[in-house]
């Protein structure tokens, strides 16, 4: 028996008394349940073996649903730093690319996912000069199969895109000249089924000559579609923020590690749908060492929960078992980082998922990926050839639904991004 009639047999496929004798000769929903299956890289592969397998997962709004219930959670890699990101941005498979060896060779000029679209520059006349030459575009957030970036200059332009289907819409601009931002991000309101960016920026007032400079703090909301920036009540919690630090989306909330010297408050948050912010206190286990420690700690989400690391003593992975709620804190895994492969693990470590087999995927001091297996306590390393840091990482799940499908608008220009060859492969 060959393998196609294995699978068919494991999906529960009562089988005709005469076999198909090839895939193609299927019915589709038989196939599509097939190739939704598929881990991206080889459902990329398999679209371009034949005209059928293209078609099928193609503007095809039943196997879009049927493929984006079942596939796994990926990496997008923007490699560099947050003030001199590279335009290439590349996917990393969790589950396949973390099996094999410990080390992945990634050109960064080749085996792209997709390359960022070039901006225009603009001239500003306060400055008497032209801004944004450099499009220097940082990945900011994902959130249900698309892509944030955000502009790191004056500009500050931004764009949503869906790399699985080369598509981007740029969004509405705001004015800077006056206010400064200090950070933007991307979310989604289950409640109203809508997608919103929400942006954090300062006001200054006084002069040097006076008693100096005053900042404070606003936040703004952009509807995805809409013709405006409108402002919102409720003030942000910390001033601390960019998108410089890391932060999670969970269930219309995007959340954030309050970092040094912000010290009188630990995880904050905002709420796309009521358009407030919030404050998460650290496990009541917590004494004033570890509360201070904010510089080795890190938020991830794992398992479908907020997830804390704290590496005071050894790395402790906590994970917040009702969202919201101190009382549900839970210290889910210690780790032993003091020895290992005769050297010591020091650095932060940032949860990122755990994969199908128990292990935990972690990022090791912003450069390197690792995975710890809780039941032989071991690591596995996963260094990138050539490449200083990681930049910037974020959990995707890939979708085929098109760009206005997804954000469910309609008056929206879409273009399309400059496209790779073999996009989302990453050459070992």
């Amino acid at each position: 028996m060959n393998v196609y009639k294995l699978f068919l047999k494991f999906i529960g496929y009562r089988t005709p008394a005469t076999m198909p004798e090839s895939l193609t000769d299927l019915p589709p929903n038989i196939l599509s349940e097939i190739l939704s299956r598929l881990p991206i890289k080889s459902l990329f592969v398999c679209r371009s073996v034949c005209k059928t397998f293209l078609n099928l997962t193609s503007s095809n709004p039943h196997f879009n649903a049927l493929h984006f219930s079942k596939t796994a959670q990926n990496l997008i890699i923007q490699f560099g730093s947050s003030y001199q990101p590279t335009r290439l941005v590349h996917l990393v498979d969790s589950e396949l690319d973390t099996a094999f060896g410990f080390r992945l060779k990634v050109n960064v000029k080749e085996k792209a996912m997709f390359q960022i679209p070039k901006f225009p520059a603009k001239y500003f006349e306060e400055y008497r000069m032209y801004i944004g030459d450099e499009n220097n575009f940082v990945l900011v957030n994902s959130c249900n199969g698309l892509l944030y970036f955000a502009e790191r200059s004056v500009c500050e332009r931004s764009f949503i895109c869906n790399p699985i289907t080369n598509e981007y819409v740029t969004l509405l601009e705001y004015d800077v000249e006056k206010n400064l931002t200090m950070g933007l991000w991307f979310g989604f309101s289950p409640e109203e089924n809508l997608y919103k960016v929400l942006r954090i920026f300062a006001t200054v007032s006084g002069t040097p000559s006076q008693d100096g400079f005053k900042m404070e703090y606003w936040a703004q909301v952009h509807v995805v579609g809409s013709s405006s920036w409108r402002d919102i009540e409720d003030k942000p919690l910390s001033e601390y923020l960019s998108w410089d630090k890391w932060s999670v989306f969970l269930n219309g909330t995007v959340c954030w590690l309050c970092n040094y010297p912000e010290t009188s408050k630990f995880i904050g948050f905002f709420d796309f749908h009521e358009e407030k912010f919030g404050e998460i206190a650290p496990p009541l286990d917590f004494g004033l060492e570890q509360q201070m420690n904010k510089h080795g700690m890190s938020i991830g989400v794992l398992g479908g929960y907020l997830c804390l690391s704290d590496d005071t003593r050894d790395l402790d992975i906590w994970v917040m078992k009702k969202f919201g709620s101190q009382d549900s804190w839970s210290k889910e895994f210690v780790v032993d980082t003091s020895i290992h492969m005769d050297k010591p693990l020091e650095g932060p470590f940032r949860p990122l998922q755990i994969l199908s087999d128990g292990k935990i995927l972690m990022i090791w001091a912003n450069r390197v990926l690792v995975t710890y297996d809780p039941k032989t306590k071991d690591f596995g390393y996963l260094e990138f050839d050539g490449v200083e840091s990681l930049g910037k990482v974020v959990l995707y799940t890939p979708s085929f639904f098109p760009l206005k499908d997804a954000l469910m608008v309609d008056n929206l220009t879409v273009q399309n991004m400059t496209s790779r060859e073999n996009p989302g492969l990453i050459e070992d």
